[in-house]
């Protein structure tokens, strides 16, 4: 058996009681496996042809599904195209919880890595998600997993929660606070989560998580959700901290309350609390505002089909279509806000690898299809002897872009970003 701290396992006894040898037997199996589907992109039956692998539905997520537990993500260029996401199964739950009204204002404050808000973007569609993260190396990973995914409607954000839900005071439909905890539904999958466990560690995270929802629920508006999560066991961390936030704050009333354990659920382990504020939610009123003027992007223009938005012109030469937003929003560090269509460069404009990815179909009109040992080799970064329109184009494998390409003289120059490239 492996060995956990025992103030950890006394505590789960005395917990689960009855339930406590299937729990602890648990702790001694394989971490299990889930993707979730990314709806942005495709569905579940054409998933599921793509990869040739049956995708049944998680009980915690209509949208996801448990996989072999020797599926290599990486295996398929359909991982680098976004049509997937892998997020164990537990994960994928708080936000299924949600109901959203149409085109929405969601605010995910924790974000890092982005399997959450990658699941509330596509949750979010005709509306805008601000996601943020605290570390601006992690909010780095954040915007390349969002991207990947084809998200065009995020503002991603570098900000202290406090700051940041000032500015977004009562303007949010859903909140999700998916809190720093002490990890221990990760503790068979991460050995580090078990050296790092104390009692100390709890409280600590414990008072972190109550001040975190205290800057939270400032930006949720009259009617609107705020959703707590956890991948932690301990009362202190969930329950206690849930009853502590409904005391002190008498205008939110309790929706749901949910545990999964290892051995109840498909995945690894969460909390999560449904909280929703008294009142009348008003629907957020949109609006595009006016574009900047980017010649050299107005030249390239004609090569893609942008979706409705406004084209913004930074003083480092990136263009940004923003989505339609309910408020004008400033004083916060972001880190990419909309789709990233590129950057101007002298006289020219050179896309970017999120523009060939952004959405359900790629923006190009010109595509190149790629077998799967070029798509292989494409995501390792080398050049292909293909005839192909000059210029720039995506390229795609079975109908899907994986990033861009610059085709001349019979050959496609890859585009795809050197930090992705595949080993060789």
């Amino acid at each position: 058996m492996k060995n956990y701290p025992e103030a950890f396992l006394s505590r789960m006894q005395a917990q689960l009681g009855a339930e406590f040898p299937a729990f602890r037997s648990a702790l001694d199996e394989p971490p299990k496996k889930a993707l979730r589907i990314n709806t942005i992109k495709t569905d579940r039956g054409e998933l599921s042809a793509l990869l040739n692998l049956p995708l049944p539905a998680l009980e915690e997520n209509p949208d996801g599904a448990p996989v072999p537990l020797d599926f290599n993500p990486n295996a398929t260029p359909l991982h680098a195209a976004g049509l997937f996401y892998m997020q164990e199964a537990t994960a994928q739950a708080p936000v299924a919880h949600l109901e959203l009204p149409d085109a929405p204002v969601v605010l995910d404050l924790c974000a890092a890595p982005g399997g959450k808000s990658a699941q509330l973007a596509a949750k979010a569609q005709g509306g805008v998600l601000f996601s943020n993260e605290i570390v601006p190396s992690r909010a780095e990973v954040l915007a390349g997993n969002l991207e990947r995914m084809g998200v065009t409607n995020a503002i991603i954000t570098n900000a202290e929660p406090k700051l940041l839900c000032e500015k977004l005071k009562e303007r949010c439909d859903a909140v999700l606070v998916d809190a720093p905890c002490a990890g221990e539904s990760m503790f068979r999958k991460d050995e580090q989560a078990v050296r790092d466990w104390s009692i100390e560690h709890v409280e600590t995270c414990a008072v972190r998580q109550r001040a975190i929802l205290e800057d939270a629920q400032k930006a949720v508006k009259p009617g609107g959700w705020l959703v707590y999560s956890t991948c932690s066991f301990s009362p202190q961390e969930n329950e206690e901290t849930v009853q502590w936030y409904l005391d002190r704050h008498k205008d939110f009333s309790l929706v749901t309350m949910q545990r999964f354990y290892p051995h109840t659920s498909a995945g690894e382990g969460q909390f999560l609390a449904v909280l929703m504020r008294e009142g009348t939610r008003v629907p957020s009123a949109f609006s595009i505002g006016k574009s900047d003027k980017v010649p050299a992007f107005d030249a390239f223009s004609e090569a893609v089909r942008l979706p409705e938005g406004q084209l913004k012109l930074l003083k480092d030469g990136r263009v940004l279509l923003l989505p339609p937003l309910p408020f004008a929003f400033e004083g916060v560090k972001i880190v990419r806000a909309g789709l990233l269509l590129g950057e101007v460069k002298g006289s020219r404009f050179e896309p970017a690898h999120a523009l060939a990815l952004a959405g359900r179909e790629t923006p190009f009109y010109q595509r190149c299809e790629l077998s799967f040992d070029e798509a292989m080799r494409y995501l390792k970064g080398e050049t292909l002897m293909k005839d192909a329109e000059r210029g720039y184009g995506a390229a795609t494998y079975m109908g899907h872009a994986l990033g861009l390409y610059k085709a001349s003289d019979g050959m496609l120059k890859n585009h795809y970003p050197k930090g992705l490239r595949l080993l060789k």
